[in-house]
């Protein structure tokens, strides 16, 4: 059978719903500790992460089609926010898709405020499920594996604080009891993986002194407090 878009193929094949539960699991796991302030979600609005957050925070969800759990219809590309007023993106297989994706990363970047979080996963270019699954998938996939993908953000000032592999256990083989194989995949052949879940988070550019303030006689006791400030 044939999947003529990546959400239908993760909605409704064994394997893609198996691979599917796993990233919802981490994704609740990462925002845990991330309830507060505005958390928009890129995609796949059929996943949902309200009852993770807190009461006062804001969740909406965004996609290039409308359903009735999308808040905004618009595209990635040209997202119509300001700048620095998302605390939190989540970004389900963002980057699978896109053959030249640095101006929606750019854009992602651009309305995260400084500390922000982009919660991103994605199918791994080297996992094994490719030699089983892949030909089933219809759209054209434009796969990285999760070292790329973080070179990727790294352009644009979005730097890994954790990621994890997930996604081992083929269901013909290893049916519901997935627990082991997932176990010892992350042990011994992580990269082997399906999918890849990264946190990354933006950061700012490092106090500056300007050229003319270079000069500047710092006090001794207080200047070790200075150690990583850059001087031009």
């Amino acid at each position: 059978m044939s999947y003529p878009q990546l959400t239908d193929w993760l909605t409704q094949h064994t394997f893609g719903a198996y691979l599917s539960s796993l990233e919802q699991q981490f994704i609740r796991q990462k925002l845990a500790v991330l309830r507060f302030g505005t958390i928009m979600q890129c995609g796949f609005s059929h996943w949902q992460f309200k009852e993770v957050f807190a009461a006062e925070s804001e969740y909406l969800v965004q996609n290039n089609h409308a359903d009735a759990n999308v808040a905004v219809v618009a595209e990635n590309n040209f997202l119509p926010w300001a700048e620095q007023s998302v605390d939190t993106i989540i970004w389900p297989h963002g980057l699978d898709t896109l053959s030249a994706p640095d101006k929606t990363i750019a854009e992602m970047a651009r309305i995260l405020v400084p500390g922000g979080h982009l919660i991103l996963t994605g199918l791994n270019v080297k996992g094994y499920w490719r030699l089983f699954y892949q030909r089933g998938i219809s759209v054209s996939l434009h796969l990285l594996s999760a070292s790329a993908a973080v070179k990727r953000m790294q352009r644009f000032g979005l730097f890994l604080e954790e990621g994890q592999f997930m996604g081992y256990g083929i269901p013909a083989c290893y049916g519901t009891n997935h627990h082991t194989i997932e176990y010892m995949g992350n042990r011994w052949w992580p990269h082997l993986a399906a999918i890849y879940g990264l946190v990354l988070v933006k950061r700012t550019i490092p106090l500056t002194l300007t050229p003319q303030n270079t000069s500047l006689i710092l006090n001794p006791v207080s200047n070790m407090a200075m150690k990583g400030i850059e001087l031009d």
